[in-house]
């Protein structure tokens, strides 16, 4: 049975966590904040119902219709700006009583889903400094700029209060092309700040990272991580393994992992996997298929790649293989986007 392509995308739902962060800085500019949720379905008393959810589709909107009303295209900076290490929750808790600034960027890459689904986050240890990743939900477009400025300023938020002074992010980077706030940007960060970059995150010294700080609460931590840990089981549960496999592939989309590693992944074996996508009318194949056409309109119109680039990242070793799905995908050649 084909897989119906709106079985994936009903599930691309997101906590609607910060957007009351956001309805204060649209306030705060003179908009009226009720008229502006309900351009997009939602009212004021929606943002109080602890675990309400709405489509990522709907959040995009309230995003784009916010920096739209209000005229600031600086807007993802003065939402992330107000972020305190409080505003995350009990991963934000966690966090707070990590021992290190590294501990604490890994606790928010690991329970970042228990926030939002808009951003993925994740650390890497390059040589003698820590990076710190924010890759935006595939599908935002130029509104990723936007979720990628509130999360890396609340991260930071989060770094520097594990510090006496100052901030120990030694540079950040942005892969959007340098925009009329970078003024601002630049001013409100504290630090260097490139555009134009191959991806978007923090740098720390790794000796600053691992630094084990004084004000650090093992016990709080560890019972805070207990709770994340139980709410991030309940999330995963609560998703189709045809969703789970989907954010697996997005997760893992410069070598989508084979069924046989999928299944590893998901902790089950490959006959399990497939059993169970099949119970759901969906196969590793059309998923895969599924990914790879959403992926290809987010790289050629959202990243500017060239046609050769996107297929190549795609997984497609014949250009002209990558035409010809993408022209049954969309109805038209690359070309035409």
């Amino acid at each position: 049975m084909p897989m119906k392509r709106a079985t994936v995308a009903a599930h691309r739902r997101t906590p609607i966590n910060y957007i009351p962060q956001i309805a204060q800085q649209v306030a705060a500019h003179g908009v009226d904040v009720a008229a502006w949720l309900a351009r997009a379905g939602l009212d004021e008393s929606s943002l109080s119902r602890s675990g309400n959810e709405t489509e990522i589709a709907t959040y995009r909107a309230l995003i784009d219709d916010a920096v739209a009303s209000t005229g600031e295209s600086g807007l993802g900076l003065l939402v992330g700006r107000g972020l305190a290490p409080s505003a995350h929750g009990i991963m934000g808790l966690a966090a707070t009583a990590a021992g290190s600034i590294q501990e604490a960027m890994e606790i928010v890459a690991t329970y970042v889903p228990l926030r939002t689904s808009m951003v993925a986050i994740r650390t890497k240890i390059h040589g003698d400094t820590l990076c710190v990743s924010f890759d935006p939900a595939v599908g935002l477009g130029s509104t990723g700029h936007v979720v990628s400025e509130i999360a890396l300023f609340a991260v930071k938020n989060i770094a520097d209060s594990k510090t006496l002074a100052g901030s120990a992010c030694k540079r950040i980077a942005f892969q959007m092309t340098e925009p009329s706030h970078a003024k601002l940007a630049r001013s409100l960060l504290g630090c260097p700040v490139d555009y134009g970059q191959n991806w978007t995150g923090m740098i720390f010294n790794l000796s600053d990272a691992q630094r084990v700080l004084t004000q650090r609460d093992t016990l709080v931590m560890s019972e805070a991580l207990a709770v994340c840990k139980l709410e991030l089981d309940r999330l995963s549960s609560a998703h189709t393994i045809t969703a789970r496999l989907e954010r697996l592939m997005l997760e893992n989309k410069s070598s989508f992992p084979s069924l046989s590693v999928s299944a590893r992944l998901l902790n089950m074996t490959p006959r399990t996997l497939h059993r169970r996508l099949h119970d759901e009318g969906a196969s590793y194949m059309e998923i895969l298929d599924n990914v790879r056409c959403r992926l290809a309109r987010e790289y050629l119109n959202g990243r500017n790649m060239s046609v050769k680039e996107a297929g190549y990242l795609l997984g497609f070793t014949d250009t002209a293989n990558f035409r010809r799905a993408y022209r049954r995908w969309y109805g038209v050649p690359p070309s035409q986007l």
